[in-house]
């Protein structure tokens, strides 16, 4: 993290300018930690609805019987009467992340009780959240303005606030900042062709995040679309970077250690291997070692015709099919393939049609009204379209994986009322875009010189050349 602060504010070559966003960065982290407080400086150090009160029960399990006794645990008081084997149906991220934090306390001195460790555990993650957010705004804007608005914005917003409040133990208040690192470091991985050792960073977060929570599905998915999307755009000449080694080195590490840590946990097993949502990041993966062959192919001969090329680049796609097909009707055993969950049906469905009735009745699986909006980003919903439009014109890697996931999370917010969290870090970054692009506007409007003309800032240029005709 030290790294990453240093790379961004380091690029000012003006000391003061260095410190003095370092004090706003060191402020908004402030903020968005005392924020989260509120509900404890009101009613006390207490955890608050049904299912952090599960969460803290298992983690006091946890930290009085041990791992291996977790994991084996048969809670009869949950479900009742059937009782649930708890190692295998939750999510452990939360309660692990937690126990680790009490024993690290204990070790360095300053214990405190496991009730109030895991009453700040979100609040404790907000600002490592709002940290990630910023470095997802550098990385796509390659600005430090943009990067320190991006950060406040995610420091407040509601759309994470409703998720990380003090007391709220829920997956979710950690799970957004393992999402929002994920996200970071797989846009540091294909940022240039040398970038692609972030790709072991962006493994590990991921593995973090398919502990943490259910979610891990949408970064999956979302890392395997944004990848497709780049590598169409790099062959077909629609990016601003062409096509290098580096991203498939970059999504084939992260896809092979991601896979091999989710499938660890319990409560995912194989459906990384299995289950139909999970199965387009797999076949992008093979996709990406066909493409590689037929690029490393073409470099190695860069005197044969374009016909021989594309005859070569049909033999290798036609034999990956064949083997394909060989291996889905004749080795893979009938029944492996699983069907696609009820909730992810409902982000395609009516959601009172998915056929569960569990995700049916739940009020945050409606869709979301157009008013909700305004209420969780503010006028954010005014800069956040702005800054998607600028996007277009940059077209990056990491430009266009932030189209990519702005839309993607637009549309499923849409769909479910709970999902405006994953729309939280995507406004944030796009608000700081926008906000910076119209601040920069505005002072070089003020900075102009007595002639007209104020450097080689684009929008002024054109300002000045509009107001040249209209004047004329």
């Amino acid at each position: 993290n030290f790294v990453m602060v240093a790379e961004v504010l380091g690029k000012s070559m003006d000391p003061a300018a260095v410190v003095g966003k370092t004090i706003i960065l060191a402020w908004i982290l402030w903020t968005a930690y005392t924020i989260r407080l509120h509900a404890v400086n009101v009613y006390g150090r207490v955890i608050h609805e049904f299912d952090p009160w599960f969460n803290f029960r298992a983690t006091d399990y946890l930290v009085n019987n041990g791992a291996k006794a977790f994991w084996a645990w048969y809670d009869l008081e949950s479900w009742y009467p059937l009782g649930r084997p708890v190692g295998t149906t939750i999510y452990a991220g939360l309660q692990f992340t937690s126990a680790y934090i009490f024993y690290a306390l204990e070790a360095l001195g300053t214990p405190m009780s496991l009730n109030d460790v895991c009453v700040f555990v979100p609040a404790w993650f907000g600002p490592i959240t709002t940290f990630f957010v910023f470095g997802m705004t550098y990385e796509t804007s390659r600005s430090s303005t943009a990067a320190l608005a991006s950060a406040f914005f995610m420091a407040i917003t509601p759309a994470h606030l409703m998720r990380s409040v003090a007391g709220g133990f829920d997956n979710e208040g950690i799970a957004v900042a393992a999402i929002c690192g994920t996200f970071y470091f797989w846009m540091r991985s294909i940022r240039t062709e040398a970038s692609w050792p972030f790709g072991f960073c962006t493994a590990f977060m991921y593995i973090y995040m398919v502990g943490a929570w259910g979610g891990y599905i949408f970064v999956l998915n979302m890392v395997g679309l944004s990848c497709g999307v780049i590598l169409l755009c790099s062959l077909l000449g629609l990016s601003a970077q062409p096509y290098s080694p580096g991203l498939w080195k970059a999504y084939s590490i992260f896809y092979v250690i991601g896979t091999f840590g989710a499938i660890q946990f319990p409560v995912v097993g194989f459906a990384p291997l299995k289950s139909l949502e999970q199965l387009a990041p797999a076949a992008l993966f093979l996709w990406m070692q066909l493409v590689h062959v037929c690029q490393t192919y073409k470099a190695k001969n860069p005197e044969l015709p374009s016909k021989k090329l594309w005859d070569f680049y049909i033999l290798v796609h036609l034999g990956a099919f064949a083997a394909f097909v060989l291996v889905l009707f004749v080795v893979m055993p009938e029944g492996y393939l699983g069907p696609l969950s009820s909730r992810v049906r409902g982000l395609f469905v009516q959601h009172t049609r998915t056929g569960n009735p569990l995700v049916d009745s739940v009020a945050e699986h409606q869709a979301t009204r157009d008013e909700m909006y305004y209420q969780y980003f503010h006028f954010v919903c005014y800069l956040g379209p702005v800054g998607f439009v600028n996007l277009f014109f940059g077209r990056s890697n990491a430009q266009i994986f932030m189209i990519s996931y702005s839309a993607v999370a637009m549309y499923f917010s849409r769909k479910m009322i709970r999902l405006i969290l994953v729309l939280g870090p995507a406004s944030s970054v796009l608000g700081g875009i926008a906000l910076e692009l119209v601040c920069r506007w505005c002072w070089a409007q003020v900075s102009m010189d007595e002639d007209g003309s104020s450097g080689a800032d684009p929008v002024t240029a054109k300002s000045v050349g509009a107001k040249a005709v209209a004047a004329k």
